[in-house]
């Protein structure tokens, strides 16, 4: 991965009501299957977690927002939902976008209804769902044919002899001199690209590590 997609640790933030939870969690996995990091809250938040500073932080890492609406949504929800869509309205935040999308009839309210949605009610779901799919994808940016060579060996390294289980995920930090790769072996790597030397075992996960990602700074 490079460029847009080490900006942010997630790629697509799913907004929705508590009522419509099962259904979002389906479309959750089906963007996941086809490679996109999720910020779902039944997968992030954990029980005594700060719902809203949760929210917020998610909504922060995200580069597109997806509001999933209905006639399940609240007077109180749309207002929090719609206050939740200004950052990705901005059309100077070229970095952001927002989708919203439509799992039933019900119109839409306030401001948000001047957006096209992503219809998922109808029969052309799946031509609705590869026009989502590719508006959460991030825009990469070329690589030259020597940092080509030089990520793919590193990458062969990373599978070859550094995890001990699947690699679940490998990211760039934004000068391209260093990666990060997560594990099923519980474990997060960080590597020097040009020397393809492993700088140091990240440990102390309880489980598989399915997504790295860095901040712009680098950090």
């Amino acid at each position: 991965m490079s460029g847009a997609s080490e900006q942010f640790p997630f790629d697509v933030f799913l907004s929705h009501s508590a009522k419509d939870k099962e259904v979002v969690r389906a479309l959750a996995e089906r963007l996941r299957r086809d490679g996109l990091r999720v910020w779902f809250d039944a997968w992030v938040l954990k029980p005594g977690d700060p719902i809203l500073a949760g929210i917020e932080d998610g909504l922060e890492r995200s580069r597109v927002l997806v509001l999933c609406m209905s006639a399940n949504t609240s007077g109180s929800e749309w207002v929090r939902l719609e206050a939740g869509t200004f950052r990705f309205r901005d059309p100077l935040n070229r970095d952001r976008r927002f989708i919203p999308l439509r799992l039933d009839d019900a119109p839409a309210q306030g401001s948000l209804a001047q957006f096209l949605a992503i219809d998922w009610t109808g029969p052309r779901r799946e031509e609705e769902y590869a026009k989502l799919v590719e508006a959460c994808r991030p825009k990469e940016i070329p690589l030259t044919a020597g940092q080509k060579t030089t990520r793919e060996s590193l990458l062969e390294k990373i599978v070859s002899l550094g995890h001990t289980e699947r690699v679940g995920s490998v990211a760039w930090s934004p000068d391209g001199q260093r990666a990060l790769s997560g594990s099923a072996d519980n474990t997060v790597r960080l590597w020097e690209v040009e020397t393809g030397r492993c700088e140091r075992v990240l440990e102390g996960h309880t489980d598989s590590v399915w997504s790295v990602a860095w901040s712009p700074d680098g950090q």
